[in-house]
């Protein structure tokens, strides 16, 4: 590409070499120069037509691009708003299922009256298991997440207790809400294990021991 021929610039020099005058010398930066920009350089880069064209065909594809990406994330965005924690409703209805399961059971269910931000995520009576041994189980959702499983069965064995606690090893007894609770632990689960006058309850969780010994109070007040 041939060096841009200035005939205005040209023409002033030669009137000011004819006066006598010089005109300032302009440092041009060397091209490694970090500063350096498109004044610094020898020429001035110019397109042809067709780069040009090129260039602009390219910039409104892009455009394009974006704008369709955009035109398909919206809707999807609309139908799937980001999960709320506290808009989550169980449509289990604990007190209901028990006492449907007390008429099969034989025995006294214990289904807990739960706070407002607390919910019960599963409740049903296992009647078919490998062990032989029908049961009620539920499980209690707590206002901070904490989980506790609650199990109970009239006809409970050494067995039974040894599957349903994953072979948890005894490691004390406490005396909780008046009732004597066997304590077994593996891993980051805790299990209670007490026996009332018509079944045997196994309460577990693995997410605070605090709230399992709340759940224990309440089932030994409402089957002590």
């Amino acid at each position: 590409m041939e060096p841009e021929n200035n005939t205005e610039n040209n023409t002033q020099a030669a009137a000011n070499a004819a006066s006598g005058t010089q005109m300032p010398a302009t440092a041009r930066r060397s091209l490694d120069d970090p500063n350096a920009t498109f004044e610094d350089l020898p020429f001035k880069p110019q397109l042809t037509e067709k780069q040009a064209k090129r260039a602009n065909q390219t910039f409104k594809g892009m455009v394009l691009s974006i704008g369709f990406t955009i035109a398909i994330l919206i809707p999807v965005l609309m139908l799937n708003p980001a999960p709320k924690d506290d808009a989550f409703e169980s449509d289990v209805n604990l007190q209901a299922t028990a006492e449907q399961t007390e008429k099969i059971s034989g025995f006294e269910i214990f289904a807990p009256e739960l706070g407002e931000k607390e919910y019960a995520n599963f409740a049903r009576w296992q009647a078919n298991t490998a062990q032989g041994v029908p049961y009620w189980e539920c499980g209690l959702v707590f206002e901070n997440k904490d989980f506790v499983w609650v199990r109970q069965a009239a006809e409970a064995n050494p067995t039974w207790i040894a599957l349903i606690t994953d072979a948890a090893v005894p490691t004390e007894t406490r005396t909780i809400g008046g009732a004597q609770w066997e304590v077994r632990t593996k891993d980051q689960g805790t299990y209670l294990i007490s026996e009332f006058k018509d079944s045997t309850v196994v309460l577990s969780s693995d997410t605070s021991d605090e709230q399992l010994s709340v759940v224990a109070e309440q089932v030994a007040s409402e089957l002590g």
